[in-house]
């Protein structure tokens, strides 16, 4: 009757993903957790899983060095909280290697650039061509733009003041 990890999965998106997380994120560790996790780990018992069963998950995903961490990261929390849920002694993720991350950067050439307002001046929803606009004069994340409301613009100044609830970084 021990609890399995579909069992941990499930009371960690109830328990704890719920309250702390933005639905975006729940969004993505569901994902994770059907794609990733639970095919290869879901019916084993919490308590059985060792260190090495993590270890090898995470090298299943090397190709995706990012989506492998970030799985790491998730399967860290919910150990965590199986350790203070009384479920296990320790976190069997702790102490594993992550992948090394690169940072990605990417800016759009000249000619991109004038290829894409070439063809955001022909469609046929400026709204819509508006908004990529903003997102490339601005770098702002989509979510950061659809939720902008107009007292957040100072048009005198031309300047878009984010609340910190609205961005990724919790800074306004």
């Amino acid at each position: 009757t021990a609890p399995t990890i579909n069992d941990l999965a499930a009371d960690y998106l109830e328990r704890y993903a719920a309250q702390h997380k933005r639905e975006s994120s729940i969004r993505d560790d569901k994902s994770m957790l059907e794609n990733k996790v639970l095919p290869k780990l879901g019916n084993r018992k919490v308590i059985d899983v060792t260190r090495r069963d993590i270890e090898n998950l995470h090298r299943s995903l090397k190709r995706a060095p990012y989506r492998a961490n970030r799985a790491l990261a998730l399967l860290s929390k919910m150990f965590s909280l199986a350790v203070s849920w009384e479920w296990r002694d320790k976190n069997p993720v702790i102490g594993i290697t992550r992948f090394q991350e690169n940072k990605r950067e990417r800016w759009l050439s000249e000619d991109e650039l004038d290829r894409l307002y070439s063809v955001l001046e022909k469609h046929p929803d400026q709204r819509v061509a508006n908004a990529i606009r903003l997102l490339v004069l601005t770098g702002a994340r989509k979510s950061e733009a659809l939720g902008a409301t107009w007292d957040q613009f100072d048009m005198e100044r031309g300047v878009w003041t984010k609340p910190s609830h609205a961005t990724k970084q919790n800074k306004t």
